[in-house]
C-alpha cells in the first residue's frame, strides 16, 4: 500500500490527540498496522533513492562538457536559429563564437564568419556585414564560402559606395579560379564598376563595358540579359544613341535561358542581381528604346514600343505619360488627351499625376474645351495650394527652421522620422523622400547603437550582480538539479517523521512518566513545525506547480507595469505634440511671449517628470524579471524550516531510544533503524550532490564573469565612437529635413503656379478666340457690304441721274 509520507506523518501525529497537553495516551496501533506503515516508509525511501540517483546521473555526477563541446553546441544552436530565420538570436550566438580566440582555429570558423555577416546583412546592418566578410576573405586558406562571401562583399561595397580594398579581393579570386572570374562574381564586379563614382566618366564606362561584354556575349547565359541591358545603358550614357537603340532592340528578341551555375556548397547560397526578373528587363528595355526613338524623331516607332509595356507593369503609368508627349510632338492632341485620361484613371495616385493633370489642362485648351481645361487646373490648385500654404506656415513660424527640426527630432522618444512631419500629400510627391529616409535611418542607427551600449552596460551589471548574489538561479539547469535534490531531502524528512511516529506507537507501553513528560513539548514543537513543513514540495510536479503560482504573481505585477509604461509613452507623445503645436502656430496666436515661455517651462517640467517615471518603470520591470527568475531559488532556500523540523524529530527520537534500550530487540524496530540509516545515507548523498552543483555554479560563474568584464572594456570603446558622431549627425538630419521641406514647398509652388498660369492662359486664349471670331465676323460684314455695294452700284448710279 503506497501511502504518502506526508499524509502518513500528519495522520499519525493527529492520532496521538488534538492537544499537546492531553494526558490520555493515543490510541494504540496493531502490529499489523505498524508493519503496513513501515512497508510504506521503506517504499517511499526507495522512491526517494531513485529520484536521487536521477539527480546524480543527470546533474551532479554528469561530466561537464569541455570548451570544445560547448563551442560545438553553441555553433549548432546558432545554425538552427539561422536556418529558422531568427537573425537576431543567430547573430548573438555567432558573434560569441567569432569573438572567442580559441574558436579561430576551428574548422567551422569560416562558416561562422559568413553566417554572422549574413545575419547582420539580413538585419540591414551592411557595415557590420562588410567587416566580417572582409575578415573571412582575408583568411589565409580560402574556404568553401569564399565565392558567396566575395559576391556579397562586392554587392555591399557597391551599395555603400565604399570601394577601398576591392582590387586585391578580385585579384585573389582570379588566382583561385585560374585567372578568370566565375560568372556570378564577374557580374557583381561589372555592376560595381558600373556604379563607381570615383572614376572619370570615360574610364568608368570603358571598364564597365569590358566587364559586361563577356557576359553579354554568352548565348543563353544566366547573365546575358542583365549584362546586355547595362551595355545598352552605357552606350546611351556615352551619347552613342544609334548603338544604344540597336542594343535595346536585341534585348527584345526572346533568347533561351540556361540554368545558373551550380552552387559550390549545400549551404544556403547568396542571392545576387542575377536573380533580376527577365520580364522587368524587357519592360525597362521597351521604355529606354521608346525614349531613344523619341529623341531621334521616330515617333511612330516610339509609340509602338511604349504600347508594348504591359498594363500590370510598374512602368505602365510612365509609358502612358510619354505616349501623351509623343502624340503632342506629332500634333495629335486628342490622342494625347486620351493617353492622359487613361493614366489618371488607372493610376490617380501616381507621382506623375500632377504633371499629367497639367498636361490634360493644356490639351483641353488646345482642343478649345475651355471649361474643362479650367476645371482641370482648378482641381490641381484646390489639391495642392492648401498643402503648400501649410508647409509655408511651418517654415515661416520659426526664425531658425534648422534649429526647429533639431529640437523636434530631439523630443521624439522613438527613432525620429522627418517624413512624418510632412503632410500626407506632400510626402507622396516629395522628390527628396529617399534622402530624408536615408538620413533618418542613419540617425536612427546611431541612436540605436547608443541605446544598445547603455542596455548592454546595464545587462552586464545585472549579470555580474546575479553571479554574485543569486548564484544558483543564474543557471537554470543546475538549479533544477538542486531543487530535485532538495525535494529528496524533504521526502527523507517525511520518512523520518513517519519512523518517529511508528517508534512512539511501538514503545508506548515502555515509556516512563518522565519520558512522557519530555515527549509532550517535543511533540508539540514538532507538530507546530509540521504545518509549515507540509507546504514544502516533495515531488517534481509539486515543485513546478508552486513555481508556476509564484511566477504568475510576478507576471501580474509586470503586466501592470507594462500598462503604466504605455500610458507614460502616450503622455510623452502628447507633450511632444503640444510643443510642436506651440511652434507651428506661433504666428497665428496672440499669446504674449512671457506667457508662452512660462507655459513651455511648465511643459518641460512635466516632460522631465515623465522621463523619471519611465526610468523608474524600466528599473521596476528589470527587478521583476530578476524576481521571476529567482522564484525557483526561493523554493530551494527553505532548508531552515526543514532543519528545525529534523532537529525536533531527532530530539523526540533520542527520548524514545532510552525506552527502547529497556526492552528486548524487535524485528519491527530493527527494520525501522535500517530505514533511518538508509535515510541518513540519502541525506549525505543529497548534501554531496548539492555541493557538487554549487561548485559547478562557481566554475561557470567565473567563466561568464571573465567574458562580461572583457565585453565591458569593448563597450567603453563603442560608447566613445558613438558619442563622437552623434551630435554632428543630429544637426545633419535637421538641415536635411529643412532642405526637404523647402524643396517640397518649391515643387508644390511650381505646380500651383503653372495651374494658375494655365487658368489665365485659357481665359486669354478664349478671349483671343472670341476676338478673332468677332474680327472675322466684322470682316465678313465688310466684305458683304462691299459686295452689296458693287452689286447695286449701277442702280445707285441710275438713281443719281
Amino acid at each position: 500500500m503506497n501511502v504518502s509520507l506526508r499524509a502518513l506523518a500528519l495522520v499519525l501525529s493527529l492520532a496521538g490527540g488534538t492537544s499537546a497537553s492531553a494526558a490520555e495516551p493515543p490510541p494504540a496501533l496493531t502490529q499489523q498496522e505498524l508493519e503496513r506503515n513501515l512497508l510504506s516508509v521503506e517504499q517511499q525511501l526507495r522512491t526517494a533513492e531513485e529520484a536521487l540517483r536521477f539527480v546524480e546521473t543527470q546533474y551532479s555526477q554528469r561530466p561537464e562538457p569541455d570548451e570544445a563541446q560547448v563551442r560545438a553546441r553553441r555553433y549548432s544552436d546558432a545554425e538552427i536559429h539561422y536556418l529558422l530565420g531568427d537573425w537576431n538570436a543567430a547573430s548573438v550566438l555567432f558573434y560569441d563564437l567569432v569573438s572567442d580566440p580559441a574558436f579561430h582555429g576551428h574548422p567551422r570558423y569560416p562558416d561562422a564568419l559568413f553566417f554572422l555577416a549574413d545575419t547582420l546583412y539580413q538585419q540591414k546592418n551592411d557595415l557590420g556585414a562588410r567587416i566580417y566578410l572582409r575578415e573571412l576573405l582575408a583568411l589565409p586558406a580560402p574556404s568553401a564560402r569564399h565565392r558567396d562571401a566575395l559576391t556579397r562583399y562586392l554587392a555591399i561595397c557597391g551599395k555603400l559606395n565604399l570601394f577601398d580594398g576591392i582590387a586585391p579581393q578580385l585579384d585573389q579570386a582570379r588566382s583561385l579560379y585560374g585567372g578568370q572570374l566565375p560568372p556570378d562574381i564577374q557580374y557583381v564586379n561589372a555592376k560595381w564598376l558600373f556604379r563607381r563614382t570615383d572614376l572619370p566618366p570615360a574610364e568608368r564606362m570603358a571598364r564597365a563595358r569590358a566587364a559586361f561584354a563577356p557576359l553579354a556575349q554568352v548565348p543563353g547565359g544566366p547573365y546575358q540579359l542583365q549584362a546586355g541591358y547595362h551595355m545598352a545603358v552605357l552606350s546611351m550614357q556615352a551619347g552613342e544613341l544609334p548603338l544604344a537603340i540597336l542594343q535595346f532592340q536585341q534585348l527584345l528578341v526572346p533568347v533561351p535561358r540556361q540554368d545558373a551555375p551550380p552552387a559550390t556548397t549545400d549551404k544556403p547560397a547568396v542571392r545576387t542581381m542575377a536573380d533580376t526578373d527577365p520580364a522587368r528587363i524587357h519592360e525597362l528595355s521597351l521604355m529606354s528604346l521608346g525614349r531613344l526613338l523619341y529623341e531621334a524623331g521616330r515617333f511612330d516607332e516610339a509609340l509602338d514600343k511604349y504600347g508594348q509595356v504591359p498594363r500590370e507593369s510598374e512602368s505602365f503609368p510612365e509609358s502612358l505619360y510619354e505616349i501623351a508627349w509623343t502624340q503632342v510632338r506629332k500634333g495629335n492632341h486628342q490622342e494625347a488627351k486620351n493617353a492622359v485620361d487613361i493614366l489618371l484613371m488607372v493610376s490617380p495616385d501616381s507621382r506623375l499625376a500632377p504633371e499629367a493633370r497639367l498636361l490634360q489642362g493644356h490639351l483641353l485648351q488646345k482642343l478649345q474645351k475651355y471649361n474643362d481645361a479650367i476645371a482641370a487646373y482648378d482641381e490641381l490648385i484646390s489639391t495642392f495650394r492648401p498643402v503648400r500654404e501649410k508647409v509655408d506656415a511651418m517654415l515661416g513660424a520659426n526664425r531658425d527652421p534648422v534649429a526647429y527640426f533639431d529640437r523636434l527630432l530631439a523630443r521624439t522618444d522613438t527613432v525620429p522620422d522627418v517624413r512624418t512631419l510632412l503632410p500626407p500629400l506632400a510626402l507622396k510627391y516629395a522628390s527628396t523622400e529617399r534622402d530624408v529616409g536615408d538620413a533618418v535611418k542613419m540617425v536612427g542607427d546611431i541612436d540605436t547603437g547608443k541605446k544598445g551600449t547603455v542596455d548592454a552596460r546595464e545587462l552586464a551589471a545585472r549579470i555580474l550582480l546575479a553571479l554574485q548574489t543569486r548564484r544558483l538561479e543564474t543557471f537554470p539547469e543546475l538549479q533544477e538539479g538542486f531543487m530535485r535534490a532538495d525535494a529528496v531531502e524533504t521526502a527523507v524528512a517525511n520518512a523520518e517523521a513517519a519512523l518517529v511516529e511508528l517508534e512512539r506507537h511501538a514503545l508506548e507501553s515502555s515509556l516512563t512518566a518522565t519520558e512522557r513528560e519530555k515527549l509532550l513539548p517535543l511533540r508539540h514543537e514538532r507538530e507546530t513545525l509540521a504545518a509549515r513543513f507540509a507546504t514544502l514540495p516533495t515531488t517534481q510536479k509539486e515543485l513546478e506547480e508552486r513555481l508556476r503560482r509564484m511566477q504568475a504573481r510576478v507576471d501580474a505585477v509586470d503586466r501592470e507595469a507594462f500598462r503604466l509604461g504605455a500610458e507614460v509613452r502616450g503622455l510623452h507623445a502628447i507633450a511632444a505634440a503640444v510643443r510642436k503645436w506651440v511652434d507651428d502656430t506661433r504666428l497665428m496666436r496672440q499669446t504674449p511671449p512671457e506667457e508662452e515661455r512660462e507655459f513651455l517651462v511648465q511643459l518641460q517640467t512635466e516632460v522631465q517628470t515623465l522621463q523619471e517615471l519611465q526610468q523608474e518603470l524600466d528599473k521596476t520591470r528589470g527587478r521583476l524579471a530578476d524576481e521571476r527568475n529567482s522564484a525557483a531559488a526561493s523554493l530551494a532556500g527553505e532548508q531552515a524550516i526543514r532543519g528545525r523540523y529534523l532537529a525536533a524529530l531527532r530530539a523526540e527520537h533520542a527520548v524514545l531510544s532510552e525506552a527502547e534500550q529497556r526492552q528486548s530487540p524487535s524485528s519491527l524496530l530493527t527494520r525501522a533503524h535500517q530505514a533511518r540509516d538508509q535515510g541518513l545515507a540519502l541525506s549525505k548523498r543529497v548534501s554531496e550532490a548539492q555541493g557538487a552543483l554549487l561548485a559547478r555554479v562557481d566554475q561557470r560563474g567565473r567563466r561568464i564573469r571573465e567574458k562580461v568584464l572583457a565585453e565591458q572594456k569593448l563597450l567603453d570603446k563603442y560608447e566613445a565612437e558613438v558619442a563622437a558622431v552623434s551630435s554632428n549627425a543630429k544637426q545633419l538630419v535637421g538641415r536635411i529635413a529643412y532642405d526637404s521641406f523647402r524643396r517640397v514647398r518649391r515643387q508644390f509652388y511650381d505646380l500651383v503656379l503653372k495651374a494658375d498660369v494655365g487658368v489665365v492662359d485659357v481665359a486669354f486664349t478664349e478671349k483671343q478666340d472670341k476676338t478673332t471670331a468677332i474680327q472675322k465676323v466684322s470682316a465678313q460684314k465688310a466684305d458683304a457690304l462691299r459686295a452689296l455695294d458693287a452689286d447695286f452700284r449701277g442702280v445707285l448710279a441710275e438713281d443719281g441721274r
